[in-house]
C-alpha cells in the first residue's frame, strides 16, 4: 500500500536525459526551453495546488499533453519535435505560455513536408478568416440598417469599415476564380458611395462569406495572395491594411518555416520587426515580398504529396 501510494505521488521521476519541467497555475519552470530536434523526454511536476494538464501547441494545434497531473506529481511525455518555436501551456489555460525552442542540427536532414504539416497552419487562417468575415458581415449589415435609416454619415462610415476590412480576406481567394469574381464584385461596390454601396453589395458578400466559409486554405494559397497584396499596381503602395493582412500570413508560417530553413525564418522575422520603422519606405515590405516568395518555395509540397 506505501508503495502503490508514493508511486501514485511521484508519478515519474527525471533522469539525466530527461527534460524537467514544474507547473503551476500560473506558470512553467523553465518558462522558455531550447532544445535539439528529435526525440525528447519531458518530466512534467505539477507544484499547483489543484489537477493541471501541461501542451506543447503549434498554433491552434495540440501536438502532444499530459492531462490530470495531480499536484505533487510527475508525468513523462516522450515526443519527437522538428525544428521549429512551439508554445507550451503553463498550469491553468488561461495563464500566459511558455516557449518551446527546437533547433535544428547540422547533421540532420531537413524534414519533407506532408498534407498533415499543413493542418495547423490552415486551422489557424480559417479561424482568423471566420473572424475577419464576421466583422464584414457586422459592417455591411450597419451599412444596411444605415442607409435604411436615412442616416448618411453613419452609412458612409460603415462603408469604410467594410471596405478596410475586405482586402484582409483577399489572399484565400487567390486561385479559385468564383470566389475572385465575387470579391472584386463587393470591392467596386464598396469603392462607390454608400447609397450605392448599400443597394448592390449585399447578395455579392453573402454569397462571398458563404464560399469563403467552405474553402480550406493552404500555405501556398496562402503566400500568394500575401505577395498580391504587396505588390505595387499601377504605380500605388500596399496600404496599411495590405502590409498588415500579409505580415499576419508570415507569422503564421514562421514555425512551419523554422523546420525547414531556420536561416530564412530568422531573416523574415527580422523584417517583420523592421516593418513599422522602414527607413527606407518600401524597403522592407520589398524585402518581405522576397521573403514571402522563398517560403512559398520552401513550403512546396513534394509531387506526391499534391496529387494526394
Amino acid at each position: 500500500m506505501y508503495a502503490a501510494g508514493n508511486g501514485a505521488r511521484r508519478g515519474a521521476e527525471a533522469s539525466t536525459s530527461d527534460i524537467a519541467v514544474a507547473i503551476t497555475d500560473r506558470t512553467c519552470e523553465p518558462s522558455t526551453l531550447t532544445i535539439p530536434a528529435g526525440k525528447a523526454s519531458f518530466v512534467v511536476t505539477n507544484r499547483g495546488e489543484r489537477v493541471l494538464e501541461w501542451e506543447i501547441l503549434d498554433g491552434v494545434m495540440v501536438l502532444e499533453e499530459r492531462e490530470n497531473i495531480a499536484p505533487g506529481q510527475s508525468r513523462r511525455l516522450t515526443t519527437q519535435l522538428h525544428p521549429g518555436e512551439y508554445a507550451i501551456t503553463c498550469g491553468l489555460l488561461s495563464a500566459p505560455r511558455g516557449r518551446l525552442v527546437v533547433q535544428a542540427s547540422a547533421a540532420q536532414p531537413r524534414p519533407a513536408l506532408t498534407l498533415m504539416d499543413m493542418v495547423g497552419p490552415a486551422a489557424e487562417y480559417r479561424a482568423f478568416l471566420s473572424e475577419r468575415s464576421a466583422a464584414l458581415g457586422a459592417a455591411l449589415y450597419a451599412l444596411e440598417q444605415a442607409h435604411g435609416a436615412g442616416n448618411a454619415e453613419a452609412a458612409d462610415e460603415a462603408r469604410r469599415d467594410a471596405a478596410v476590412l475586405l482586402p484582409t480576406l483577399r489572399p484565400a481567394t487567390m486561385g479559385d476564380a468564383r470566389l475572385e469574381a465575387l470579391f472584386g464584385k463587393v470591392q467596386i461596390a464598396l469603392a462607390g458611395e454608400a447609397a450605392v454601396a448599400a443597394s448592390e453589395v449585399k447578395l455579392d458578400a453573402e454569397a462571398f462569406r458563404v464560399a469563403l466559409g467552405q474553402r480550406t486554405v493552404l500555405p501556398d494559397t496562402m503566400l500568394a495572395g500575401a505577395i498580391a497584396l504587396l505588390s505595387a499596381q499601377d504605380g500605388e503602395t500596399a496600404s496599411p491594411e495590405d502590409v498588415a493582412a500579409a505580415s499576419g500570413i508570415a507569422r503564421l508560417l514562421l514555425p512551419l518555416t523554422a523546420r525547414i530553413d531556420p536561416e530564412l525564418a530568422a531573416r523574415t522575422k527580422a523584417v517583420l520587426a523592421a516593418l513599422p520603422n522602414d527607413a527606407k519606405p518600401g524597403g522592407a515590405i520589398r524585402s518581405l515580398v522576397e521573403d514571402l516568395s522563398a517560403m512559398r518555395k520552401a513550403l512546396a509540397l513534394p509531387e506526391a504529396e499534391r496529387k494526394s
